[in-house]
C-alpha cells in the first residue's frame, strides 16, 4: 500500500468514526455508515418513534438531515480528506412516506468536482423493500473556512 492509499484509509476511518456512533446527533438518530469509498456512501436509519412524524412515519427532516449527512461524507471519500465543506445547494424531493416503523437508507454519490464546488445526487430508501422514498441532489462548497473534520478526529482520540 502506498502512502498515499493509506492516508486516504486513515481519514475514510477518521469520517467513518465520526459519522458513526461518536457524533451525539447521529448517535441518537441511530446511523450507521454501511460503505463508504469512491465517492459513494450508503447509510442507514432505523425507525424510532421519538423522530415519527403525527403519522407514525420517520419525519422528513430526519430523512434529510440523514441526505445532507450522506452527501458530506460521499464527498469526503471522493476527495480522499475531509477538508471543510459548506452546503450551497440541497435539494431532496420527497416522493413517498416511509411505512410506519420502517426504517431508511441513503446512497449518495459524489459524481463531480470541480475547482472548489464539489456536486453530489441520491436517494432514500425503505429499508425492508427498497421503495424510493426521496431523492437528493445538491452542491457543496470545498476548502471553506473553519477546521477541517480530520483535525477535530484526531485531537479527540489523542
Amino acid at each position: 500500500m502506498t502512502t498515499a492509499q493509506s492516508e486516504t484509509m486513515s481519514y475514510l476511518t477518521m469520517a467513518k468514526t465520526f459519522f458513526g456512533s461518536s457524533h451525539p446527533l447521529f448517535n441518537a438518530f441511530g446511523i450507521e455508515v454501511e460503505e463508504i469509498g469512491k465517492g459513494r456512501a450508503v447509510m442507514s436509519m432505523p425507525y424510532s418513534v421519538e423522530l415519527s412524524n403525527r403519522s407514525g412515519c420517520l419525519h422528513r427532516g430526519v430523512i434529510a438531515t440523514l441526505l445532507d449527512t450522506n452527501c458530506g461524507l460521499a464527498i469526503f471519500s471522493r476527495l480522499g480528506d475531509m477538508r471543510p465543506i459548506a452546503t450551497i445547494d440541497l435539494r431532496v424531493d420527497f416522493i413517498k412516506e416511509a411505512s410506519v416503523g420502517e426504517g431508511v437508507r441513503g446512497e449518495v454519490e459524489c459524481y463531480a468536482v470541480r475547482g472548489d464546488i464539489a456536486y453530489v445526487r441520491g436517494q432514500a430508501i425503505a429499508c425492508s423493500d427498497s421503495a424510493l422514498l426521496a431523492s437528493v441532489s445538491g452542491s457543496f462548497a470545498v476548502g471553506t473556512l473553519g477546521p477541517a473534520f480530520d483535525s477535530a478526529i484526531r485531537a479527540g482520540l489523542q
